[in-house]
């Protein structure tokens, strides 16, 4: 998400007699009409983009996290945690399910989930748009949140407060905690909001 702003200087007049002398700028301009191309894709080609895994694979091959996204209708990313999930954790092509894999959270747990999703810079790869962005995940979720890294010493929350960078080309794996004791209820339904900036910009 960003903010575009629109700047409209005013220059001030020079004293004397300036006002009367004609400057050469322009009182009026039609530019005619213009065209505007935009089209919608979904999460995982955007410019922003919001992938699964290659695979469903994760943390370089060694879990296969990724099982638990999926994508809308809209091809919006979703994730899924529940028995509804006819994937989950389970091994194989996230594609196919199997027999094996459990059906949600324990009681009293702490979940952490590396490398469930990946945020990509896609909107500068033929040499047009964005730079570098700041990018974080804006979420209000009790027992939820989203960070960075795949180890004890590693993990850092993804939020307004600790941001990622991403240059363009480059991705971001984004792990998921669950801590059971703190959700709302034992099936909850919540959203989240990705949001990316150019460096500087202001958000």
């Amino acid at each position: 998400m960003q903010r575009r702003k629109l700047l409209a200087g005013l220059g001030s007049l020079a004293a004397g007699g300036a006002a009367a002398i004609g400057s050469g700028a322009v009182s009026q301009f039609n530019s005619g009409d213009r065209t505007i191309e935009v089209e919608t894709v979904g999460d995982a080609s955007a410019y922003i983009a919001l992938q699964r895994p290659d695979d469903g694979l994760s943390d370089s091959g060694d879990t296969r996290n990724g099982n638990f996204v999926e994508y809308n209708g809209d091809g919006a990313l979703e994730l899924d945690f529940t028995s509804d999930n006819p994937t989950s954790a389970r091994s194989g092509n996230p594609q196919q399910g199997n027999s094996l894999g459990g059906d949600g959270v324990n009681p009293g747990s702490t979940y952490y989930f590396d490398g469930t999703f990946e945020l990509q810079n896609l909107s500068n790869n033929s040499g047009s748009g964005v730079g570098e962005i700041e990018i974080w995940i804006n979420e209000d979720i009790p027992g939820v949140s989203f960070y960075t890294g795949s180890s004890a010493g590693s993990r850092t929350l993804l939020n307004s407060n600790n941001r990622g960078s991403l240059s363009p080309g480059q991705a971001l794996d984004v792990g998921v905690k669950i801590v059971q004791e703190d959700l709302d209820s034992d099936n909850i339904d919540g959203t989240f909001q990705v949001v990316a900036q150019e460096n500087g910009n202001g958000l």
